[in-house]
């Protein structure tokens, strides 16, 4: 994959990425959308909705199921200092497979994504990056303390780029050592797990909150931000600005630009 740099970030987004830029302007209109109708069971990709009251069949001249509503679908919570409680519930089928590795824990879909802190931990990447790493991940397990924990660091964004499994790679690095280096993700709303775990909302409005600044006048190069997000382990495998012990702030659900 050729990796863009955060200098060439607003051509890349203003020019080459005019697909990705229709795209996300869609999710966020779609997520100001009204209340589903009464009754309704599915909303369809072309913004419509079913009243079937079973899953075959359902969408099928609409483009699909975009997501099943029921309980799953209340409002997700806005990013704040106290972050709203995790959905409960069983967690509607929607969205395009994406990702492999945790990418349940990933995206918050998991079956312990309600004993994730609410509220923000403020930390610095210098502690982040000392945190000892668990000897074994689980696939769909947390490794408590921190992964249930909700992180708030500064620092220097110094690339952002999209992955093959859509997520915005952010590559963080410490405002007083830039060679000191964290990846924070914020996934692809579209995507199964992401779009199914009641967050979807908040991971448009995170990418919606980069796309802004960074093809805005204010945009610097290395501009100061303020990331919030949930306490990750990822596998290493060489990605770009690993810490040293794999950690993330993955997912990304709050962004600032202080």
């Amino acid at each position: 994959m050729k990796f863009r740099s955060l200098a060439t970030l607003r051509v890349a987004f203003g020019l080459a990425a005019v697909t990705a830029l229709h795209a996300y302007t869609l999710a966020a209109q779609q997520a100001q959308k009204p209340p589903a109708p009464t009754g309704a069971t599915a909303r369809c990709r072309d913004g419509t909705y079913s009243f079937s009251k079973h899953h075959s069949g359902t969408c099928s001249h609409h483009g699909g199921v975009a997501i099943w509503l029921g309980a799953a679908t209340a409002r997700p919570p806005a990013a704040s200092d106290t972050l709203g409680q995790a959905p409960t519930g069983e967690f509607p089928t929607c969205g395009a497979h994406c990702g492999v590795e945790r990418w349940v824990v990933k995206t918050r879909s998991d079956p312990d994504r309600e004993r994730v802190q609410r509220r923000p931990v403020d930390a610095t990447i210098e502690q982040l990056v000392a945190l000892t790493r668990p000897g074994v991940l689980s696939p769909e397990g947390r490794a408590d303390p921190v992964e249930v924990t909700v992180y708030r660091v500064e620092a220097r964004l110094l690339w952002l780029f999209a992955e093959a499994d859509g997520d915005y790679h952010l590559v963080l690095g410490s405002p007083r050592d830039t060679t000191i280096t964290m990846i924070a993700e914020v996934p692809d709303p579209g995507c199964a797990g992401a779009c199914a775990s009641g967050f979807a909302e908040v991971y448009t409005r995170v990418r919606q909150k980069l796309f802004d600044f960074l093809n805005s006048p204010q945009s610097e190069a290395r501009p100061l931000v303020r990331i919030t997000g949930v306490g990750f382990f990822d596998y290493l495998h060489g990605q770009r600005g690993v810490a040293p012990n794999g950690i993330e702030l993955h997912p990304v659900l709050n962004v600032e630009f202080p």
